[in-house]
């Protein structure tokens, strides 16, 4: 009975977190230590995320933008003192993954902060659960980025954790550089027929090529895709070989792209300099997406 209301209040617990307001995840300015709200929280929804964020408010929306909520902070009245935070609900890991992996590179530096995150002088980027973070400073100043850090570990404390998406070992790790997946919502590869869909890149026999995977549902979705996506495939380069729900093209500028369409899937192989290579890579996506 002790063990069965124990799970019931951890469970209530964990919904609490979960609903939890935005705004209240923002972190107080630590009592004491001179700083303060620069600008109040505030809130955004999908209909008005423009208003701050004009550029990028459609990505956002792309990944189901659920509201965000965002504060500056500011040390004193020091203007080289300040930095700011959004914190945005996804709606489910994946789109949170998702949009996290469209600022993200193989190159940048990274710390364990929630599921991951991006570290660089002026931004703290990191998602976890639904949720994306964003840390935004406004100078170069030392202690404007411990601030920063302190923030980031402060709110990622407070968020509920989740599994890891599903869908991301879709595409095996094996040989995957590290920070290179990323997984989009539409038009990937610029073909407005594809749904969701993920792209990585691998190390195969010393060559680092592309590869993706189209997430159809149903072979009916990725048949007219991919048929779609050939036609486009041969429009802007030179065919190389072709049979059914296969092909391979030689294209100006992502060099040479294999294609196959294998039960409900699309898998491809882009950028690579030997056929083996591309074989290769592919046979061992078609073996992890399984039957």
């Amino acid at each position: 009975m002790k063990r069965i209301l124990f799970l019931l209040l951890a469970l209530c617990a964990l919904c609490a977190a979960q609903e939890m307001p935005l705004t209240d995840r923002l972190p107080l300015p630590a009592s004491g230590s001179g700083w303060r709200f620069d600008i109040e929280p505030q809130s955004y929804l999908p209909d008005n995320l423009f208003e701050y964020i004009n550029g990028e408010a459609e990505l956002y929306n792309d990944y189901h933008f659920a509201g965000m909520a965002t504060a500056a902070y500011i040390r004193g009245d020091d203007m080289n003192m300040t930095y700011s935070v959004d914190i945005s609900d996804m709606g489910t890991p994946l789109d949170a993954f998702g949009l996290y992996s469209r600022h993200r590179s193989p190159e940048l530096e990274y710390a364990a902060i929630g599921e991951e995150a991006t570290v660089s002088e002026l931004n703290i980027r990191f998602f976890k659960g639904r949720y994306f973070v964003q840390i935004n400073a406004g100078s170069f100043e030392e202690a404007v980025r411990e601030e920063m850090l302190r923030t980031a570990n402060a709110i990622a404390e407070t968020l509920p954790v989740a599994p890891m998406p599903r869908e991301l070992a879709l595409l095996p790790q094996e040989n995957q550089l590290p920070h290179s997946l990323v997984y989009y919502t539409r038009g990937m590869l610029g073909q407005s027929l594809f749904p969701a869909g993920l792209m990585a890149k691998f190390v195969v026999a010393s060559d680092t090529v592309g590869a993706f995977l189209v997430l159809t549902s149903s072979a009916g979705e990725s048949l007219p895709a991919f048929q779609g996506f050939s036609a486009s495939l041969k429009e802007r380069g030179s065919l190389l070989a072709e049979s059914p729900g296969r092909i391979e093209v030689e294209t100006p500028y992502q060099g040479r792209i294999l294609a196959l369409h294998h039960l409900h899937w699309i898998v491809g192989v882009m950028g690579y300099k030997e056929r083996e290579t591309a074989e290769r890579l592919a046979a061992g996506l078609i073996a992890n997406l399984g039957e």
